[in-house]
């Protein structure tokens, strides 16, 4: 591999990081925003209550874009692991 191809990779990984750390950062508010958008209740409710109400579908999603976050960060480890010689 050439030092032009190597460099390239190593900016396409250090913009999946960056991408990357800005989704674990601010990720977590896109489901508050689908919730808001969509009147879905986000306060904690009592468990008969949370199973007829919609406020599971709220935890489920915040649960789903933190999964997205660790996945996003395990494959930026992932890709620099696979570049070292």
């Amino acid at each position: 591999m050439i030092n032009a191809e190597r460099k390239e990779i190593d900016l396409r990984i250090a913009l999946l990081e960056r991408a990357s750390a800005l989704f674990d950062r601010f990720g977590g508010y896109i489901p508050m925003a689908i919730a808001f958008l969509n009147r879905w209740p986000t306060q904690v409710e009592l468990y008969p209550h949370w199973q007829v109400g919609e406020s599971w579908k709220f935890f489920l999603s915040c649960l789903l874009y933190f999964l997205a976050s660790f996945a996003l960060d395990r494959a930026v480890i992932f890709a620099k692991a696979g570049l070292e010689p």
